[in-house]
C-alpha cells in the first residue's frame, strides 16, 4: 500500500523548454536581460561608493599576470577598479588592465601609454578583457596586443563595456575609455615610487566594436576628459560603426544579423525603453543571448534573423529606435540630443577602413579590394568627413578586405601610425 505522504517529498523536474517561453509581462524587467553575475567580485558585489567620487578614480587595485598564449614579453600588471559614467551620467564602476611589459622602450622619451580598446563584441561578463587575458586562450584578438608589448608600450585595456556588458552603447563605451586612461597615467604600483605613466604620451587604438569605444573616446575626451587635451596624441579608429541606422540593409537579417542583434541587445542596457517594444521571441532571445560572447554573436548570424521577428514594430521608422540610434551616432555633434557642439576630437585621428579602393597587390592596376560588406565604406568616409567639417585633423586610410579581413591586414598601417603619434611624429596629413 503506497504512502500518501510520500509525493510530498518528491523532487521537481526542471522544465526543460523553460528558457524557451516568454516571461509574463510582469516580469520582463530590465534586470531579466542584464549578464548573468560574473566570478570577479568586482562585477558581482562592487564596493559602496560615493557618488561624487570623480571619474577615473581607482577605487581598489590588485596584480595579474597574463599567461604566454595571450602575451609573451609580459612583465608586469595590475587590473584597477575604476569610478566611470554611464550614458546618462549616472556613477558606475569599470575595470582596467594596466601592464607594463618586460620588453623596453628604446624610443624618444618616457614610455608611452597606449589605450588597446578589444573587439570585445559581447554581452557577458566573462567576455571582458579582465577575465579573458589571464584565465582563457584568447582567439578574439588580431595580433595588435602583442605587437604592442614587443614594441615597448605600457597598455591598459579597459572593459569599456561596463558593469552592464553594454555592448555598442557609445557614449558609455567611450567614458569607460577615457577614465582607464586616467586611471592608468595615475596608479603607482607598489613600491613603485611613482606613477608609471603619468608622463606619458597617449595615442589609443580599437577595431569594430573596440572602433566604437575609441571613436567615442576621442569625440567626448574634450569635454569629458578635458585634461587629457595635448596629452592624448593620436586615436587610430577602425572598422566603426559609426551610425547605427545606416546598417539596417547591410546587417538586419544577413550573415552578420548575429552581431547586429548582440549590439541591439547591448544599446538596450542602457536605453531599457527598447525593451518595451520586444514580443515574445524577443524576451526569449533577449534573456537566452545575455552571456553570449563575441563568437557566439558572430556565429549567429547563420541564421539571418531581422529584428522584424523579435518586435512588433518597425525598427527603422520607429521614434523611440530612431531616439536611441540618434544618440550613439558618431560624428557631428547633436545639440538637440544632449551632445555638446564641443565634442570633436582635439588631438589626430586616423580611420581605416575596409575599402573597396584598397588595392590587393602591389604596383598599379592591381586588382581592388571587396570591401567591408556589414559596415560600408561610404560610412567610415562621411565620418571622417564630419569630424574634419566640425575642425578635427582626419586621415582616411582605405585597407584591404571586408570587415574580418580587415582587421588583420590594417595591422600595419594601423600600429606605424600609432608609433608615429607615440614617437612624437608630427602629423603632416589629414583633412584636405
Amino acid at each position: 500500500m503506497s504512502d500518501p505522504a510520500a509525493g510530498s517529498s518528491a523532487v521537481a523536474v526542471p522544465d526543460p523548454m523553460a528558457a524557451f517561453r516568454p516571461a509574463p509581462p510582469h516580469e520582463r524587467t530590465p534586470e531579466r536581460y542584464l549578464p548573468s553575475p560574473s566570478p570577479d567580485p568586482w562585477y558581482s558585489s562592487p564596493p559602496v561608493v560615493d557618488p561624487a567620487t570623480a571619474p577615473g578614480t581607482i577605487l581598489d587595485s590588485r596584480p595579474v599576470t597574463i599567461p604566454p598564449h595571450n602575451m609573451r614579453n609580459f612583465g608586469r600588471g595590475w587590473q584597477v577598479l575604476v569610478q566611470s559614467t554611464d550614458s546618462h551620467d549616472r556613477p558606475q564602476q569599470i575595470v582596467s588592465t594596466v601592464i607594463e611589459p618586460a620588453t623596453p622602450w628604446t624610443g624618444p622619451g618616457t614610455r608611452p601609454l597606449v589605450s588597446f580598446n578589444v573587439t570585445i563584441d559581447s554581452l557577458g561578463l566573462t567576455c571582458m578583457p579582465s577575465h579573458v587575458l589571464p584565465h582563457e586562450f584568447n582567439l578574439e584578438l588580431p595580433p595588435f596586443l602583442q605587437i604592442l608589448a614587443d614594441r615597448g608600450y605600457g597598455l591598459v585595456v579597459t572593459d569599456f563595456q561596463g558593469p552592464k556588458a553594454a555592448y555598442a552603447a557609445g557614449r558609455a563605451n567611450g567614458r569607460a575609455v577615457l577614465d582607464g586612461i586616467r586611471a592608468a597615467r595615475a596608479f603607482v604600483p607598489p613600491g613603485d615610487p611613482g606613477p608609471l605613466f603619468a608622463d606619458s604620451r597617449v595615442v589609443q587604438v580599437g577595431y569594430s566594436g573596440g572602433g566604437i569605444a575609441t571613436g567615442w573616446a576621442a569625440q567626448l575626451q574634450p569635454v569629458y576628459a578635458p585634461e587629457l587635451t595635448g596629452v592624448l596624441v593620436g586615436s587610430s579608429v577602425g572598422g566603426v560603426p559609426a551610425d547605427y541606422s545606416e546598417l539596417f540593409d547591410t546587417l538586419d537579417g544577413t550573415l552578420g544579423s548575429g552581431l547586429f542583434l548582440a549590439a541591439v541587445l547591448g544599446i538596450a542596457r542602457e536605453y531599457p525603453e527598447l525593451y518595451s517594444l520586444l514580443n515574445d521571441a524577443g524576451d526569449v532571445a533577449a534573456h537566452a543571448l545575455r552571456d553570449s560572447c563575441a563568437a557566439a554573436n558572430t556565429a549567429a548570424g547563420i541564421f539571418h534573423t531581422p529584428l522584424s521577428m523579435l518586435t512588433d514594430v518597425d525598427p527603422r521608422t520607429d521614434p523611440v529606435v530612431a531616439e536611441v540610434l540618434a544618440r550613439n551616432r558618431l560624428g557631428t555633434a547633436d545639440p538637440t540630443r544632449g551632445a555638446d557642439p564641443r565634442e570633436v576630437p582635439t588631438g589626430p585621428v586616423q580611420v581605416w577602413h575596409g575599402d573597396a579602393a584598397a588595392p590587393i597587390g602591389p604596383g598599379p592596376g592591381s586588382s581592388q579590394g571587396p570591401g567591408d560588406p556589414f559596415v560600408p565604406e561610404w560610412t567610415a568616409r562621411q565620418l571622417a568627413d564630419e569630424w574634419c567639417a566640425a575642425g578635427a585633423d582626419v586621415e582616411y586610410t582605405p585597407v584591404p578586405g571586408e570587415h574580418i579581413l580587415a582587421a588583420y591586414t590594417a595591422v600595419g598601417p594601423a600600429l606605424d601610425w600609432v608609433d608615429d603619434r607615440a614617437r612624437g611624429v608630427p602629423f603632416t596629413s589629414g583633412c584636405r
